[in-house]
């Protein structure tokens, strides 16, 4: 995984980088400043990339992008609103609109991130102010439920995963709705490490299918795992 504070990469098992950011058992005290550095780290890295996906935190091409990025529609069965937590730029929203209407389906795109500046590229890139919203999902109160919600495991630390996840799926997913949960790697990480469908299931959380993206090389690079609200 990449370190949202000197962003390289480090071993997955790592309870703390060689900068000294610190991944696992941070104390409640200490959330808030948690959450301040690594908003700060990537909104800085995020609103300097020149690219559309760089700003939503792909590097590379195009293709790469959509190869590693378009798994995040699979779990997609029917039209609904989708929720994009850790929107960014919103730019994966409005492809996976655009990818969806290939499908048949229509999706009404959703976006919450706790960047301002990043909320900001995000209604303009979507043309939309109501449904992009600024707030930290740890904490943030939802409008209303969605049938889609996305979001990843890093953006709290591990020690707040599980209660995470139990919050998104009690107050962000509608009934019969799905929570779709991504993990991305790089090429450099150590590539036998567990996949997040893994780590939820030692939560605790029934997995209903998974799908995979790859890259240009056959390199399983991204996973999302799908849990399903009752």
């Amino acid at each position: 995984m990449r370190c949202p504070q000197c962003l390289q990469q480090v071993m997955e098992s790592m309870k703390q980088c060689q900068c000294g950011f610190v991944f696992d058992d941070v104390a409640l005290a200490d959330l808030q400043d948690w959450f301040a550095e690594v908003k700060q780290t990537l909104e800085t890295a995020y609103v300097a990339s020149p690219t559309a996906w760089q700003q939503s935190g792909k590097s590379g091409t195009f293709e790469d992008w959509t190869r590693l990025r378009i798994a995040n529609l699979a779990p997609v069965q029917r039209s609904g609103t989708y929720l994009d937590i850790g929107c960014a730029n919103g730019y994966l929203l409005e492809c996976l609109v655009a990818w969806a209407k290939l499908k048949g389906i229509e999706l009404t795109p959703h976006g919450l991130d706790y960047s301002d500046k990043l909320v900001d590229l995000a209604r303009q890139r979507l043309q939309s102010s109501s449904n992009i919203y600024w707030g930290n999902a740890w904490d943030w109160t939802p409008p209303q439920y969605f049938d889609y919600v996305r979001t990843e495991l890093d953006y709290v630390p591990r020690n707040y995963r599980k209660p995470f996840v139990e919050r998104l799926l009690a107050e962000f997913v509608a009934q019969e709705g799905r929570l779709l949960i991504s993990q991305y790697r790089s090429r450099r990480d150590d590539l036998t490490q567990g996949w997040v469908n893994q780590e939820l299931e030692r939560h605790g959380f029934r997995v209903v299918e998974t799908h995979s993206g790859y890259n240009g090389d056959g390199l399983e690079l991204c996973r999302v795992a799908v849990l399903q609200s009752k």
